[in-house]
């Protein structure tokens, strides 16, 4: 992987993907697909009515990231919600997930494939 490469992921672990589906689709029936497929998901997720209806993916521990999916029409957005954490002591600190995935990129390299994982199951599930 080349540095352009690895920035790219490194934006992309924390921004917003789209799916379009190949017909509108509510919120509510995208739960009921996801949940027959919910053995595929690393993480379980649940429906949220805060802040607008939502399907919300229970926090990854590792990476300390939650994913908040909506559908508004035929298009789907998949939206990494950061939940990172920070240990600081005399003036130093350091990131919670850094610790648990190694430093420099590579937590935002391991939050970038977990992300297009999702999106990629969710894809295919919708669209076949």
């Amino acid at each position: 992987m080349g540095l352009l490469d690895g920035l790219k992921k490194v934006v992309n672990s924390v921004a917003p993907r789209k799916i379009e589906a190949s017909r509108e689709i509510t919120i509510e029936e995208l739960y009921e697909l996801l949940q027959a497929h919910a053995d595929e998901f690393e993480m379980p997720f649940k429906m949220s009515n805060i802040l607008g209806k939502r399907i919300v993916f229970k926090r990854h521990p590792k990476l300390e990231l939650q994913l908040l999916v909506t559908a508004k029409g035929n298009v789907i957005t998949v939206t990494p919600n950061d939940q990172e954490g920070s240990i600081e002591t005399d003036g130093f600190s350091i990131s919670t997930a850094d610790l648990k995935n190694g430093f420099g990129f590579q937590t935002e390299f391991n939050r970038d494939d977990y992300v297009t994982d999702v999106t990629e199951k969710i894809r295919k599930i919708v669209n076949g």
